[in-house]
């Protein structure tokens, strides 16, 4: 319905040319964007509103008499019903929502919504096709690979499985064991399931992000895993419950850098920025130019912060994929976020933080509020105490190495599928 390009055609010019085809068609799709310079807009990103294509197809629909399709990052059921029943269009379609998962329309139509796993709208699935020529989803891990989890058995000799963290990996493996007919248990040390993804709750572009744990919460529950919560697993718990099988998934914690002031209490972790006691100053500096660091900078610049993100290395957000990064940088753009790079940081004082550059020339950054935001370390000394506890021991997740959702989830599911 729009090019976006300079010369392009518009609304008006696709009304017209809808009009000629209306007679030759069963259905018209409506979509918007070009091949030149409009991914973004064509495949909303997680910074905008779902559904934001829509009021082109309503448009159009008002002069042909052919059924219209709408897109547009559409995932809520709810929101899709009153599309249709409001003759926004006739049909609603989904792409990226099918491939996170494929029983969307299923559950709808059996009332089972809180079982829905969302799009994370990472761009996972579109970055992949430009690398392998293939898709990959990172929050369904059989996508692609359909025919062959058929294959996945029933166990032939149930076991007894204990998992130690309740993260995504930590839950990807109790659900996918349990489902084959194992036992589980699965124990979480604080009082809430999530592990990482607990810091994303506070950041409206991450709600279905965070919406994950409910997700895998139910679906764990619906296969029988017995959850206990603020139940740390030790030498002494893995005596008494005796598993045939123990799952270390404990996680990662924040690297801290050992730098004066960084017990200041302008300085905050990355990962407590969901902690509505926390408070912020107007001028925020970021220590940490990872995707983490990233997505933190636009959280807070969207809250109307002066935001100045300062990295060591050359470029930042080297981690984000290869669609998602283009995007990001964008929105750094947008809200006007300050990037510093070839940056590293020596100290926190009053002032704010004191960094160096490559000829060893100090920079001071003005900061109420410094970001903390330099990586994770995986909770290897956890691992270490408890490798022998049980007679089949198996790590996943971030206590391997921290990683993203996907590698968390994808070394989950197959961990279930050795036991």
């Amino acid at each position: 319905a729009e090019e976006h390009i300079p010369g392009g055609y518009n609304v008006d010019d696709a009304i017209q040319f809808a009009k000629l085809l209306e007679s030759k068609i069963d259905l018209l799709h409506v979509s918007t964007g070009a091949h030149e310079n409009s991914f973004a807009i064509t495949h909303p990103s997680m910074f905008v509103e779902r559904g934001g294509h829509v009021p082109l197809a309503a448009t159009i629909k008002k002069h042909v008499k052919v059924p219209v399709a709408c897109i547009g990052a559409l995932n809520e059921p709810e929101q899709m019903e009153e599309i249709i029943a409001s003759g926004k269009a006739d049909v609603v379609e989904m792409a990226r929502a099918l491939l996170a998962d494929p029983f969307l329309p299923r559950k709808v139509m059996l009332g089972h919504d809180d079982e829905i796993v969302r799009c994370i709208r990472c761009f996972t699935c579109l970055a992949e096709r430009v690398h392998t020529q293939t898709r990959i989803c990172s929050i369904n891990p059989i996508i692609g690979r359909e025919y062959e989890s058929r294959f996945a058995l029933p166990a032939s000799d149930p076991k007894r499985v204990l998992v130690a963290g309740g993260g995504p990996g930590g839950m990807k493996t109790a659900i996918t064991a349990a489902q084959r007919g194992h036992k589980v248990t699965l124990c979480e040390k604080s009082g809430e399931l999530g592990g990482t993804l607990k810091c994303v709750r506070a950041i409206p572009f991450k709600k279905d992000l965070y919406g994950l744990i409910k997700s895998l919460e139910v679906q764990m529950r619906k296969a029988g895993v017995e959850i206990r919560l603020n139940t740390e697993v030790t030498q002494e718990l893995v005596e008494r419950e005796a598993p045939d099988v123990l799952v270390l998934a404990v996680g990662a914690a924040p690297i801290v850098p050992h730098l004066p002031g960084i017990d200041s209490p302008k300085v905050v972790l990355a990962t407590d920025l969901s902690d509505e006691g926390i408070a912020l100053g107007k001028k925020v500096v970021i220590l940490g130019g990872g995707l983490v660091g990233c997505e933190s900078a636009v959280h807070l610049a969207q809250k109307g912060k002066d935001v100045t993100l300062v990295e060591m290395m050359k470029d930042i957000a080297v981690d984000a994929n290869v669609r998602q990064r283009p995007i990001l940088l964008d929105m750094f753009a947008k809200l006007q976020v300050k990037v510093k790079t070839r940056m590293k940081g020596v100290k926190i004082t009053g002032e704010g933080l004191v960094c160096t550059d490559e000829t060893g020339k100090e920079n001071v950054f003005e900061a109420d509020t410094v970001v903390c935001s330099v990586g994770q370390h995986a909770l290897r000394e956890v691992v270490n105490d408890l490798l022998d506890a049980a007679p089949e021991v198996v790590q996943v997740g971030d206590c391997v190495k921290p990683q993203k959702v996907t590698e968390a989830l994808y070394r989950g599911y197959h961990a279930g599928l050795d036991i």
